[in-house]
């Protein structure tokens, strides 16, 4: 996944050296990056462009750009993960 592919402001899903993640673009230089799995029961979740939430089709839990939970089932944030990024490249730690 690069970096520079992704809309300040928008979030998009992907792959990972094989992990789902869900990565949310706050500013041109701001990127947080989730396990894409639902907090509940960990079904993986669909950007909603319209409202900018993490929502999870299985259950109805929402969650936030920034991973918190808007209504559940879910009571946990998403997991957010650590990474860097080198020329372009999201790298997972």
């Amino acid at each position: 996944m690069k970096f520079s592919e992704i809309p300040e402001g928008e979030g998009v899903k992907g792959e990972i050296d094989g992990r789902n993640v869900a990565a949310f673009k706050a500013t041109e230089t701001e990127l947080l990056l989730f396990e894409n799995s639902c907090t509940h029961m960990n079904c993986p979740t669909d950007w909603n462009k319209e409202d900018k939430t993490w929502d999870c089709p299985c259950h109805g839990s929402r969650f936030y750009a920034y991973g918190s939970v808007i209504n559940g089932p879910a009571t946990e944030p998403l997991q957010q993960l650590d990474f860097r990024v080198e020329n372009d490249e999201i790298i997972l730690f």
